[in-house]
């Protein structure tokens, strides 16, 4: 709202976290292919190639205990062609698929849920699990854990053997995991901090860095997220409020997931946004998350519920 004054706003006026956005590559650059994912590609479990160690181990299934992987197919490219060619359609699609961005968007303001890849003999199965976070502070990691398995058909597999129990085990591993990332160790109690989230995301071979949505530079920071998601290329968003509410609701409070279908026209059209906590997907018009001062207040409050019932978007982790 004009007048709102947000933390990120202070930061940008001190160019904290202001440096020049990061130059997005298209999908093709990023070595995916057109649909996003690249089933040649070793999954986390597999040799490293160019997937980061720490991230490896982060979003490899566990080696032993409740939630280890069962024996199965290995990571590497005939493996993970295996596996994929043994599954019915809906079950390879919900597991290559696992944001459904090869369906057509929801329609505006009416949002659609978002379910686990799963495997099941024909349809899906009548009683999906749901993307949903696991408590009030693992927003950060299930944003996290979605994206790394919509960039990661072996990491989407292992979820779909039993979909609710490991994607809950998967966002308690990722949230650990960004506590330790960073200057010092991050209270779990406190959710995800944008530096940690940064550091730990990842699509396919895509890493991240970050940067304020405040002060000048945030209506720039916002259309280069919108490129990135435009480009085929997901980007975790921190929403919050501003001061007017005090100081607890003008810093980063939860994170939402930026995306694009193939025929959403980007900032033509319309994005989409994974929201956690409601495991929902919210078909959004480009130029209301760009300029929502100018918004009605009807769709002003459509586009808070897609934040997550906060305001504003605060933070964004762009693609480096």
């Amino acid at each position: 709202m004009p007048g709102s004054l947000r933390l990120t706003d202070l930061l940008a006026r001190l160019h904290v976290f202001t440096g020049a956005p990061p130059q997005v590559r298209t999908a093709d650059d990023a070595g995916l292919d057109a649909g996003g994912l690249d089933a040649d590609r070793p999954g986390p479990a597999g040799s490293a190639g160019a997937v980061d160690g720490t991230l490896a181990r982060v979003f490899a299934p566990p080696p032993g205990g409740p939630d280890a992987a069962p024996a199965g197919p290995t990571a590497s490219s005939s493996g993970l062609r295996a596996a994929l060619a043994g599954l019915g359609d809906a079950s390879r699609a919900s597991v290559l698929d696992p944001l459904g961005l090869s369906r057509p968007a929801p329609p505006v303001f009416r949002p659609a849920p978002v379910t686990l890849p799963f495997l099941a003999d024909g349809a899906a199965p009548a009683a999906p699990a749901w993307a949903r976070q696991v408590d009030e502070t693992t927003c950060g990691a299930a944003v996290l854990s979605l994206l790394a398995m919509a960039g990661d058909p072996w990491l989407a597999l292992q979820v779909a053997r039993d979909p609710a129990r490991r994607f809950a085990a998967l966002q308690h591993r990722v949230h650990r995991a960004c506590a330790r990332t960073g200057p010092v160790p991050w209270p779990l109690r406190l959710g995800t901090a944008p530096w940690a989230a940064a550091s730990v995301a990842r699509f396919g071979d895509v890493r991240y860095t970050h940067g304020v949505v405040g002060g000048a530079s945030g209506a720039r920071v916002l259309r280069q997220a919108v490129r990135a998601a435009s480009a085929g290329i997901p980007v975790p968003l921190f929403t919050g409020g501003d001061l007017r509410g005090g100081w607890q609701t003008a810093v980063p409070r939860h994170v939402v997931l930026l995306t694009a279908g193939a025929g959403d026209q980007g900032a033509g059209g319309v994005v989409r946004v994974y929201e956690p906590s409601s495991a929902t997907m919210h078909a959004v018009p480009t130029a209301l998350l760009l300029d929502p001062d100018a918004a009605t207040e009807r769709d002003r409050a459509a586009l808070t519920a897609a934040l997550g019932h906060w305001p504003h978007v605060v933070w964004a982790v762009l693609p480096r």
